[in-house]
């Protein structure tokens, strides 16, 4: 962990010339801090969908159409200390906590010191197996900045109507949330005027969302100034490499087997694990498996 001296002297710096309100209080920060040179992993888990095949055909005088049916791929993206990544594809969320361990143990990384972090987007299935499959070593899982903030957009585009109203009311929402004071954040929600609302339902969902998730937000401008990671941008671009930029245009569907073959294949080739798969049937499944040399 980094050390205390080293925290305080950040909060020193982050509080100078800010109105007291708005001051990190060490009492208040409800986490440690990794040191970024000694961590075991940082891992990077979302969700990525496209349209899935129809069963059949529409037929004359069928039913009006029905919200389109999606296919999902669970994607990891896994960084050790020294900057170094692997990816990893699976169809579903319990699949993929059983490879990350068994990627995570195949590497040696749960033995090592330091810390191991998970970046989500604070689904609850999601963080649910993260705490079943690492319950018996200790972890820490960061909602990832960059969802909560397009969550509290989406949310609060739907909550409140007058283009000005809800982008004052994001604003302070986000200022708050950045500091890590999701109680304040909350309360700026919970006094929202009435007249200002076009469906309150939405506005509480989002306030649902923070209150679920409040032992995982962080002090993002603390662990910003420490050099720490607050986002999940990285598994964002793997998304992109691995599901989106092949299966998700236009006139496009998938079956279930063939979009994760597909992403499958895509991530072998990015681990750089492709000339082993095909010469050897081999995965060495570690993060310089592509400048090793296939065994004769």
């Amino acid at each position: 962990m980094l050390a205390q001296e080293k925290v305080y002297q950040m909060i020193e710096e982050l509080n100078r010339g800010q109105e007291e309100e708005k001051h990190i209080d060490m009492e208040d920060v409800h986490e440690t801090f990794e040191d970024p040179s000694a961590i075991k992993a940082n891992i990077s888990v979302d969700d990525v969908c496209c349209k899935k095949q129809k069963g059949s055909g529409r037929k004359k005088g069928s039913p009006p159409k029905e919200k389109r049916e999606m296919v999902y791929n669970t994607v990891a993206h896994i960084q050790d200390k020294e900057s170094k990544t692997y990816t990893l594809n699976t169809s579903t969320v319990s699949q993929m906590m059983t490879i990350v361990l068994a990627f995570l143990l195949s590497n040696g990384l749960l033995s090592k010191p330091g810390s191991l972090v998970f970046f989500t987007d604070g689904a609850r299935d999601l963080r649910s197996a993260i705490q079943n499959t690492f319950r018996f070593i200790p972890f820490k899982i960061i909602l990832d900045w960059f969802h909560l903030e397009k969550k509290c957009k989406d949310l609060l585009s739907m909550a409140i109507k007058g283009k000005q109203v809800k982008n004052q009311t994001l604003t302070c929402v986000l200022a708050w949330l950045w500091l890590g004071k999701v109680d304040r954040a909350v309360k700026v929600l919970s006094d929202v005027k009435e007249d200002t609302l076009k469906n309150a339902t939405e506005r509480d969902n989002l306030i649902k969302y923070l209150s679920r998730n409040q032992d995982c937000i962080p002090c993002y401008a603390l662990r910003k100034k420490l050099g720490l990671r607050v986002s999940s941008n990285a598994v964002e671009k793997a998304n992109d490499l691995v599901v989106s930029n092949r299966q998700k245009h236009n006139g496009m569907s998938w079956s279930t087997d063939g979009s994760t073959s597909l992403a499958t294949l895509t991530t072998v080739q990015r681990n750089g694990e492709d000339r082993n798969w095909l010469l050897k049937r081999d995965i060495r499944f570690t993060f310089d498996a592509g400048t090793q040399k296939p065994a004769a």
